[in-house]
C-alpha cells in the first residue's frame, strides 16, 4: 500500500514539475475562479445585512393637520394597532417631533437660524409605523389613505430607504446573476487549462503507462497519479485565494463601515474563515479532480 501511495505522489509531482507553466496558469485560473467564489459567499452576507439594517429602518409616517387634537391621534393609533401588518406605531408630537429635528441639523447653522426666525413649531405631530415585513407597506398607506380619518391627515409616505433597498435587491440580483456567468466563464477556463497540463503530464508518461496497462493495472490505479494532481492544484489555489483575500479584507473592510457602521467584511470574513476556506478548497479540488479524470479517461479510451 506504501508502495502505491509512494509511486502516485512521486508521479503527480513529476508532472507537476515537468509542465510548470503550465500548471502555474492552471492554478492561476483556479485562484481567479475561486476568490470570484469567495467574492460571492462575502457579498451575499453583506447584500443581506445591509438590506436588513435599512429595513429596520424603514416606515411608514401619517403626517397629521395642526387642528387635530393628540387625544384624536391617539385614538387612531389604538385602532392601528390592530392591523395584523403592523408591528410597531410610535406617537411623534409637535415638540417631540422638532427636538428631533434640531438634534439632526445641529451642525447646519443655516436650517437653526431659519428656525429662529421663525419663532414657532413649522412641525406636525405623526405616527411612525414599523410593518411585520417591507412588502405590507404599501398596502398599509392604501388602507390609511382609504380610511374614515383620511381628512385629519397632511401627508402619508414611506419615510425612509424603500428606494435604496429595492436598488440593492436589484444590484444585488444584478451582481449574483453578473458573478454567476463570471464564475461559470472562470471555471471553464480552468478545467480547460487543467485538463490540457495533465494531459502534457500523461503524454510525458505514456510509455509508462503503456506497461502498466499491459500488466493488469487497473485504470483507477493508472489514473491515481493525475487525480492527485488535479487535486493538488485545486488545494494550492485555494491557499493562493484565502491568503490574497486576507490583505483585501483588511483594507476594505474599514472603508466600507465609514458608510456603513453596522456592516463589517472583516467580522464576517473571520468568523467564517474555515467555512469559506473549506468551500473554496472542496471546489478547487473538485474542479482539478474533474479535469484530471477527464484528461484520463480520454486517454484510456483512445
Amino acid at each position: 500500500m506504501f508502495v502505491i501511495l509512494k509511486r502516485i505522489f512521486r508521479t503527480a509531482w513529476q508532472g507537476l514539475i515537468r509542465n510548470n507553466w503550465l500548471s502555474i496558469a492552471c492554478i492561476s485560473m483556479l485562484t481567479i475562479s475561486l476568490m470570484i467564489l469567495g467574492s460571492i459567499l462575502i457579498f451575499n452576507n453583506v447584500s443581506h445585512n445591509l438590506i436588513d439594517v435599512l429595513e429596520e429602518k424603514m416606515d411608514v409616517s401619517i403626517y397629521f393637520n395642526r387642528e387635530v387634537p393628540e387625544e384624536d391621534i391617539l385614538k387612531i393609533r389604538n385602532e392601528l394597532i390592530g392591523n395584523d401588518k403592523i408591528a410597531k406605531i410610535e406617537y411623534v408630537s409637535q415638540e417631540e417631533a422638532l427636538k428631533r429635528f434640531e438634534e439632526k441639523s445641529s451642525q447646519n447653522q443655516t436650517i437653526m437660524k431659519a428656525l429662529e426666525e421663525l419663532g414657532e413649531n413649522p412641525l406636525v405631530a405623526f405616527l411612525s409605523i414599523k410593518a411585520k415585513d417591507t412588502s405590507y407597506y404599501s398596502e398599509i398607506i392604501e388602507e390609511v389613505n382609504n380610511s374614515s380619518f383620511k381628512d385629519k391627515l397632511m401627508t402619508v409616505g414611506l419615510a425612509e430607504n424603500q428606494r435604496v433597498i429595492e436598488r440593492i435587491n436589484a444590484l444585488s440580483k444584478g451582481i449574483k446573476f453578473g458573478s454567476f456567468f463570471i464564475i461559470i466563464i472562470a471555471t471553464i477556463l480552468s478545467v480547460l487549462i487543467s485538463f490540457n497540463t495533465i494531459r502534457m503530464a500523461i503524454y510525458s508518461l505514456r510509455g509508462e503507462i503503456e506497461i502498466m496497462k499491459l500488466v493488469g493495472a487497473s485504470n483507477w490505479f493508472i489514473r491515481g497519479p493525475f487525480l492527485l494532481e488535479g487535486a493538488i492544484y485545486g488545494l494550492t489555489a485555494s491557499v493562493l485565494a484565502i491568503v490574497i483575500f486576507m490583505p483585501l479584507v483588511i483594507w476594505i473592510s474599514p472603508k466600507l463601515e465609514t458608510f456603513v457602521s453596522e456592516i463589517s467584511i472583516s467580522s464576517y470574513f473571520w468568523s467564517h474563515f474555515w467555512f469559506i476556506f473549506g468551500i473554496q478548497t472542496l471546489f478547487g479540488i473538485g474542479l482539478g479532480m474533474i479535469a484530471g479524470f477527464w484528461a484520463m479517461n480520454k486517454y484510456l479510451k483512445a
